[in-house]
């Protein structure tokens, strides 16, 4: 829970901070970012940018300053993206730890099914807008 907060309060303050630094014209062409900015469905794609590792969350949350996402989107978009990770770091890592294969197991089956729902809620969303 501790690595969880402290993942959605840093990320929030890096946006707040972004939207006054001027930064380079290099980082603002960034193949990434354009991706994010562009994407179908915003809030799904800055979601999982949040949740792919690899991705990195300054270019998340400069997306998300640039993009005048709402706060409370945007904390529901960081809790919800930050959560399958901040899980398996502090579960997986200690089941790997004490060689507790199932716990790690009941993790990695608990973060997809929480995908699995959010897509599912999503998907209901865009049929609800569309009739």
């Amino acid at each position: 829970m501790v690595n969880w907060a402290g993942n959605i309060l840093g990320n929030y303050a890096v946006a707040a901070l972004l939207s006054h630094v001027k930064l380079s014209h290099k980082f603002k062409q960034n193949k990434i970012l354009d991706s994010l900015t562009h994407y179908r469905h915003p809030a799904l794609g800055l979601t999982v940018g949040y949740m792919v590792p690899i991705i990195p969350s300054v270019l998340v949350n400069y997306a998300c300053a640039t993009m005048k996402i709402p706060r409370k989107n945007f904390i529901l978009m960081v809790a919800v993206g930050m959560f399958p990770t901040s899980a398996l770091y502090a579960f997986g890592g200690d089941a790997l730890f004490k060689g507790n294969y199932t716990r790690l197991l009941v993790i990695v089956v608990l973060i997809v099914i929480i995908l699995l729902l959010t897509r599912f809620v999503h998907q209901r969303r865009v049929e609800a807008a569309t009739k």
